[in-house]
């Protein structure tokens, strides 16, 4: 038999002329829907969920949207040729539309990408603005039911704030709950048989009741919403047992005033919701806090060279302000919207639009964050200030966006399963208890529902997880996202780069051989060396700081060959550094096998610094303590010349490989991920880009650098010494998390015993939900800190 209910949205069909290939459909918009996903194959969106669809509104005219001034206010990024957005969409609810969302280059040839933020309900649009309008593509998303919300504070640039509203909420919720208390005080006084109380008992039960319209119709209205979505997609969450646990309450106390058997659960009712909507302030507040976006994030341990007065000072980027002239070095990212001061821009927008086209900028042009500088160093003018989220967002929705989260994916079926085993220990109860007393079954069931909310089962990942990212943040340590963590708990094997990760670039040794460089010549060298942040670079360009910056020339077609070298025209003459190899055809027999770095002017060998490396502090103490659980590989780019001292220094059975390049060092993991091995690397983020995106915990060591988006972790390179007790701390906070879930679940269980036996009230179980909430938090901080204090971390 042919279903009645539409195929696309899951609405009942009025009639049933509207049908195709067998599926029906309450309304043209549906179908047009539907044969838009046939035409381009999107079939996919039906199997992820049944009827996951929604009706499509009426086309709006968008047109305002592409006046200059609004179409500049709403999109992020606008060039020639692309052009970035984000819109709200409320109707985001399930799989289907994120699948479908992210798949509208499939609909519309002019959009190159798009990714959504399900919680936030955002989808961010890449396209091609040739021949297509901002307007156009609000159509199309309006067309298939995902209608943009753009409001007053997206065209001004405002912020709204969404608190107020729950606020609001809050105080009408207890301005009822209140005075429903106050009018039921003659029934707890024991008033029954006072004859005026009889006499008006009709008059109070009518107040309260008018008193509960707003509770029901306004206070609790988020809860019957997001529990109706939920069933309608045949998904659960904590939203249902709660609002069947006010709506068994309050047509209970109607049916009571109706027939005249009772008062009713009013007071109840209000308190219920009243301390459910304040627990809920309360968790949004705490979690604001607790959130380590808004606290240390801000202060990245990510450096720009600042220019005052021609003299150079590296800063951290938090720092930066507003008409602020900045240096920019060879693949270094631009901090904030600036504009072209001096130098050959070559500006790759690949990490804001998705695509590596790299073009040329002149000088007043204007170049926004994010974008990357492809060849010699520039001067920039700071026109905005550092919008550091902005940044964050591009490292956490850009840099591993092929790294499964899967954190909160077993606590998820847990929270399910979990409320269906609630809804079904109500039912059982609520016959029991018809059998027993039928006049409590109602406040039985209700008990049963609040109590047992599940919201510590979800709240113990985050706010363990996000102490942790918190406290380590503090020490330099810094995570990009909750998911991190988890991942570092797997890990079986740790590799570490060699120049620049496990030795120091400031107290290396340093030696020059070959022809005498006159002072022309070494304002050349230094002025190509620059350009790069390679660390030999940075050692050989530290030995001559007492050159001044004004006497650096400009270099142009610089190139950077990771593994090689580089190269550039200074006043027109060709500069090589780097490998033998890189600068002569001839091959170098290197029986020493020392670091060095050749110099060439107009391909002819000039000389080499050889360069003796400083190992970190206490390096084989830390080497020795990770090794006691990890596997251990070091693998460089270098010679062999260390390899016995580093063999001395590395713990039983660990690896050493040298030789290698960027692509080398790609394959040894993928290799040692094939066998099950889970990575975890530490480099530089210049030559290791490749390998630390790779890797299952990418870290990079910070010495001054720029922004690095390749990686999972930022790690002051101060704090080397302390990585042993990062580990083993982000180890230890796995287990918290279990003991937290079992803590909840405890909870959970002694509330349902009391509900079931009938010694709490609705009242009382919303009183004590929040505790479950609050019980978690203090767990959450207590513990992670006193792990942080006994493993002296803090």
């Amino acid at each position: 038999m042919l279903s009645n209910k539409c195929y696309h949205c899951g609405k009942t069909c009025i009639t049933n002329k509207i049908c195709i290939n067998n599926f029906f459909f309450c309304c043209y918009g549906c179908l047009t829907i539907y044969k838009i996903f046939n035409k381009y194959n999107l079939f996919k969106f039906y199997e992820l969920n049944k009827n996951p669809g929604i009706s499509p509104e009426k086309t709006n005219n968008f047109y305002y949207l592409d006046t200059e001034n609004i179409y500049k206010n709403i999109v992020y990024y606008y060039d020639n040729n692309i052009t970035i957005v984000k819109f709200k969409i409320p109707s985001i609810h399930c799989s289907s539309c994120i699948w479908l969302l992210e798949n509208l280059n499939k609909i519309e040839n002019k959009i190159l990408k798009s990714t959504v933020n399900f919680t936030k309900k955002n989808v961010n649009i890449t396209y091609k603005n040739s021949f297509y309008k901002l307007s156009d593509l609000a159509k199309l998303l309006t067309k298939i039911g995902y209608k943009p919300s753009i409001t007053y504070g997206d065209i001004n640039n405002k912020k709204i704030n969404n608190n107020n509203y729950l606020l609001y909420k809050i105080v009408i919720s207890f301005f009822c709950f209140g005075n429903i208390m106050l009018l039921s005080f003659p029934e707890y006084l024991g008033s029954n048989n006072d004859e005026w109380f009889i006499k008006n008992k009709i008059f109070f039960k009518l107040i309260k009741f008018i008193l509960s319209i707003p509770i029901i119709s306004f206070s609790s209205i988020d809860y019957f919403q997001s529990a109706f979505l939920c069933l309608k997609h045949k998904y659960l969450n904590i939203d249902i047992p709660i609002s069947i646990g006010i709506l068994v309450l309050y047509f209970r106390s109607i049916y009571e005033i109706i027939y005249n058997i009772g008062s009713g659960y009013f007071d109840s009712l209000s308190g219920l919701v009243f301390f459910i909507l304040l627990g809920k302030y309360l968790q949004l507040k705490t979690y604001k806090y607790l959130s380590f976006e808004n606290n240390y994030k801000y202060y990245y341990p990510i450096y720009v060279t600042r220019l005052i007065n021609n003299l150079e000072e590296t800063i951290l980027i938090s720092n930066l302000k507003k008409g602020d002239d900045i240096i920019i070095k060879n693949n270094e990212i631009i901090p904030a919207d600036s504009i072209l001061m001096d130098g050959l821009a070559m500006i790759d927008n690949s990490f804001i639009t998705g695509e590596s086209n790299i073009k040329e900028k002149k000088l007043g042009d204007y170049i926004y964050a994010g974008a990357k500088q492809k060849g010699g160093m520039i001067k920039l003018k700071i026109i905005k200030n550092v919008n550091k989220s902005y940044l964050n967002n591009l490292w956490i929705n850009e840099a591993f966006r092929n790294k499964k989260k899967t954190i909160n994916i077993r606590l998820n079926l847990v929270s399910k399963y979990f409320t269906i085993l609630i809804l079904i220990i109500s039912l059982i109860s609520g016959i029991i208890w018809y059998y027993k007393n039928i006049n409590r079954v109602f406040e039985i069931i209700s008990s049963i529902l609040i109590v047992a909310c599940p919201c510590g089962l979800a709240l113990s990942t985050p706010f363990i997880f996000g102490n942790v990212i918190h406290i380590l943040g503090k020490k330099g340590f810094y995570i990009r996202d909750i998911s991190i963590i988890e991942r570092i708990s797997k890990i079986t094997y740790i590799i570490f780069d060699k120049t620049g990760t496990i030795t120091e670039i400031d107290k290396s040794n340093i030696k020059y051989f070959g022809q005498k460089l006159d002072n022309d010549k070494k304002i050349k060298i230094i002025s190509l060396l620059k350009n790069s942040n390679h660390p030999l670079c940075k050692i050989i360009y530290n030995k001559f700081s007492y050159i001044k910056s004004h006497e650096i020339i400009p270099v142009t077609y610089f190139e950077e060959n990771p593994g090689k070298g580089i190269k550039g025209l200074v006043n027109g003459i060709e500069i090589k550094a780097g490998k033998y190899s890189y600068i002569s055809r001839y091959k170098l027999i290197n029986k020493k096998k020392d670091t060095k770095v050749f110099i060439s002017f107009e391909k002819k060998k000039i000389g080499y610094f050889l360069i003796k490396n400083y190992y970190r502090n206490k390096l084989q103490l830390i080497l020795k303590n990770i090794g006691n659980k990890y596997k251990i590989l070091i693998m460089s780019g270098d010679n062999d010349k260390e390899k016995k001292y580093l063999k001395s220094l590395l713990p039983y059975k660990s690896k050493l490989f040298f030789f290698q390049s960027p692509m080398d060092k790609l394959n040894k993991i993928k290799n040692l991920q094939k066998i099950g091995e889970k990575i975890l690397m530490f480099g530089d983020g210049i030559n290791d880009s490749l390998a630390l995106k790779q890797s299952d915990v990418g870290i990079v060591i910070s010495n001054n650098n720029s922004f690095c988006q390749n990686c999972d972790i930022i790690m002051d390179a101060s704090s080397f010494e302390e990585i042993p007790r990062f580990l083993k701390y982000t180890n230890i906070s796995s287990k918290l998390v279990l003991i937290s879930l079992i803590i909840s679940i405890i909870y959970n269980l002694i509330g349902l015993l009391f509900a079931i036996t009938g010694h709490l009230t609705p009242i009382i179980s919303a009183i004590l939900m929040p505790l479950s909430f609050i019980s978690v938090i203090i767990f959450s901080i207590l513990s992670t800190w006193i792990t942080a204090y006994k493993l002296h971390i803090i």
